[in-house]
């Protein structure tokens, strides 16, 4: 009889084993190498936010909003901006907490100080100006 030998089938195996968890693993180790738990705290804070955001002009296109969401709106726009200043690292978090690109909530917090201006002033016509920015607003926070 014949003896097969499958040593190297063996070390095969516990390479491809260790380049799994090797590949796994580095994701991580940039994410704490350029990272903080602070910055992490923050951009989940900043989703949040973005929810509210996008929450709060869904239902003001529903017609559903009240003055206190309006006057909530308003603050937002600062807040969005300090927010991005204070997460270190924003590239990696961003694909881990799932945000938006930073120039994209930069320009949305742009586009949000006109929408609030616009509906607090609430000037004749603003209505369709108002859908359009809302439109913007989603299409940079989503």
């Amino acid at each position: 009889m014949r003896r097969v030998n499958f040593s190297h089938q063996t070390g095969e195996t516990m390479n491809t084993a260790l380049i799994v968890v090797v590949s796994l693993a580095v994701p991580f180790l940039w994410l704490t190498a350029f990272t903080d738990r602070q910055s992490f705290n923050e951009a989940i804070k900043l989703r949040e936010m973005i929810t509210e955001i996008l929450v709060s002009v869904a239902e003001w296109e529903n017609g559903k909003s009240t003055v206190f969401k309006i006057l909530a709106l308003k603050s937002y726009p600062q807040n969005l901006v300090n927010r991005l200043r204070l997460i270190r690292g924003y590239i990696i978090i961003r694909l881990v907490v799932k945000l938006p690109r930073k120039r994209n909530v930069r320009a949305a917090s742009a586009v949000l100080q006109q929408f609030c201006e616009c509906v607090w002033d609430s000037a004749p016509g603003f209505r369709p100006q108002a859908e359009l920015m809302a439109l913007e607003i989603k299409r940079l926070l989503t």
